[in-house]
């Protein structure tokens, strides 16, 4: 019934009876059920166009601001976060730099910052807060929520993120890759919603893939599936698939960031050149693919830059034959000339043409995936569908905060009062709106939510 409701918007009681298969009084007998507990309730008025005459009908909606969820985005330079309903729009987001972070303190400082500030402009209590979606960089022990390996992150490498976030949160906290998270985002809501294989890549100063195979993230065995920064396609230079003094892979150092700039220096600094880019020790690579409109120089360097992309991808699109490449990171915002002579030079090296897209969402990608993320988990453990079952058997539904949260070893969370659990899970108040801890504002309904 929620999935319904939560699919298809208010509805009648007789719409929802002749979708769910299940007569008038059972359903009304579910919806009642689900609205004790605080996960559905029913509207004054009717929607605009299902209105009909003689008595009003009573109309049911899931409660999107039954609970939240966040997803956060840590990366070397920022740290991005966003608060969303159940329906999953956005009612709060912060972002802070992390820049200038000079180990893991600091990083988490920036991290708790961000939180705080975006739970402050969506008017949400933490207690709201029913799952929370992190994407970091490196490899990800998903299960543990522990940082396996992280060289671009000072302190980072074996980091317990999980546990250093629920020291703050009473709700799951779920720590997966940042790349990973960026692929689920790009489904969700960017230019690959229609695709089943999807390869995104994250192009900036490191470089990573996010792989998603018939629906489905792939991981790999070890969690490390996508880390083609490490890549040696293009020579060994003899570290192996090893991170330098400054944590980038072999393929990093030769198509991230610091390697374009040191590529257009070095090709400017020639005295048989004439170029704009020659003599600039501030010089980035956004000038640099400016440049290339009217600089042969910088036309070289784009050239060079894409070739070496090319060939670095080319083995994962002749592996896995994906329905669409999205491009997204700092570098791809660059602008359109180098996402086309990447596309140029890859199609010659693959098969089968592959469509090359660059993201929609931007810097957004990450943490819109930890969203997407969040609401999955709040659906698989606090919205089965048999909840409806034991409604409709007499049986009371699950609150948003009955449902035992999974512990990090796998097992129910204690229940909110009992000792091991810091903060509260969110559960609605009598009066339909979420219950706010001491000292905290309670969201209201449509405060910052766009319909």
């Amino acid at each position: 019934m929620l999935a319904v409701l939560r699919a298809g918007g208010p509805m009648r009681v007789g719409e929802l009876a002749r979708l769910s298969g299940l007569s008038r009084p059972t359903v009304s007998h579910v919806i009642d059920q689900l609205s004790e507990a605080g996960w559905v309730d029913y509207l004054e008025r009717e929607p605009a166009g299902q209105r009909q005459l003689g008595r009003p009908a009573r109309v049911a909606r899931f409660r999107a601001d039954a609970g939240y969820v966040l997803g956060i985005d840590i990366g070397p330079h920022q740290t991005a976060v966003l608060v969303a309903d159940l329906d999953g729009r956005t009612v709060g987001s912060a972002r802070r730099s992390t820049s200038s972070a000079q180990d893991q303190h600091q990083l988490l400082a920036a991290v708790r910052s961000a939180v705080d500030a975006a739970l402050r402009a969506a008017g949400v209590a933490k207690r709201a807060v029913l799952s929370v979606a992190v994407g970091s960089p490196g490899i990800i022990d998903r299960h543990a929520g522990t940082v396996v390996q992280a060289p671009g992150l000072p302190g980072w490498t074996t980091l317990d993120l999980n546990q250093q976030l629920r020291r703050f949160f009473r709700c799951p906290v779920l720590v997966d890759n940042d790349v990973n998270l960026a692929v689920l985002g790009e489904r969700w809501r960017g230019v690959a919603r229609d695709a089943d294989t999807v390869v995104f890549v994250l192009w900036g100063e490191r470089v990573g893939a996010g792989i998603c195979i018939g629906g489905q993230l792939h991981r790999g065995k070890g969690d490390a599936a996508g880390e083609i920064g490490y890549l040696t396609v293009l020579g060994d230079d003899g570290g192996g698939a090893q991170p330098d003094g400054e944590g980038r892979g072999p393929f990093e150092r030769e198509v991230g960031a610091s390697a374009i700039v040191r590529l257009a220096r070095t090709l400017a600094a020639d005295p048989a050149r004439t170029s704009t880019l020659s003599g600039r020790p501030d010089l980035d690579v956004p000038e640099v693919f400016a440049a290339a409109d009217h600089d042969a120089t910088a036309r070289e360097v784009v050239d060079t830059i894409a070739v070496r992309l090319a060939r670095g991808l080319a083995p994962l699109m002749l592996t896995l034959d994906p329905d669409v490449l999205v491009i997204g990171g700092g570098i791809s915002q660059a602008g359109p000339r180098i996402l086309d002579s990447v596309n140029q030079h890859l199609q010659r090296l693959v098969l089968t043409p592959t469509p090359l897209r660059l993201s929609a969402l931007g810097g957004d990608a990450v943490v819109t995936g930890a969203v997407r993320y969040a609401l999955d988990d709040v659906a698989a453990r606090l919205l089965p569908s048999a909840d409806a079952a034991e409604a409709a058997a007499g049986q009371p539904a699950t609150t948003p905060d009955s449902a035992g949260a999974p512990d990090r070893a796998g097992q129910p969370a204690a229940a909110a009062g009992e000792a091991g659990h810091p903060g509260e899970a969110g559960q609605p108040g009598k009066a339909g709106q979420p219950a706010a801890a001491a000292g905290e504002a309670g969201h209201q309904p449509g405060d910052g939510a766009s319909r």
